[in-house]
């Protein structure tokens, strides 16, 4: 967590400040509640993805929520980063992929990509993910 701190919010040219549940969350405030403003005033939800994370309820909770602003107000948030293979059996995860294959990131598998991989998540931080969406999905997903 903290080289992805650093790496978004203090290295490359613009940088990318994140909402951090240890550093920005009030104590005191319901769990629910930091996670739904979190969630609401972010321009991304970044789902940095273990095998342990995948299988709790502040996942399944966090996950339903950024699903909610996409059907709510039509505004896609979600940004899968695969730390570990994940989820492969899962239809969320290819429904996603076809979708939008961008938003979803895996930590390189060798040292010498990490600098391509930076560079590439920074991008989807970034950029709209329905800009990203396939062109054949996105005519259904999209404002008009």
């Amino acid at each position: 967590m903290k080289n992805l701190r650093v790496k978004l919010e203090e290295e490359g040219e613009t940088h990318l400040p994140l909402c951090l549940e240890e550093r920005d969350w009030p104590p005191g405030i319901p769990l629910v509640d930091n996670l739904t403003q979190s969630i609401q005033y972010s321009r991304k939800t970044l789902f940095v993805l273990t095998e342990g994370y995948v299988k709790t309820g502040v996942f399944k909770l966090a996950m339903y929520l950024a699903h909610q602003r996409l059907l709510d107000e039509n505004v896609d948030v979600i940004v899968l980063l695969m730390l570990e293979p994940v989820l492969q059996h899962s239809h969320f995860l290819r429904l996603r992929r076809r979708l939008c294959g961008k938003s979803v990131v895996e930590w390189p598998r060798t040292a010498a990509a990490e600098a391509w991989f930076w560079q590439n998540l920074r991008s989807v931080v970034r950029v709209d993910n329905q800009v990203m969406y396939n062109k054949t999905y996105s005519k259904y997903f999209t404002n008009k």
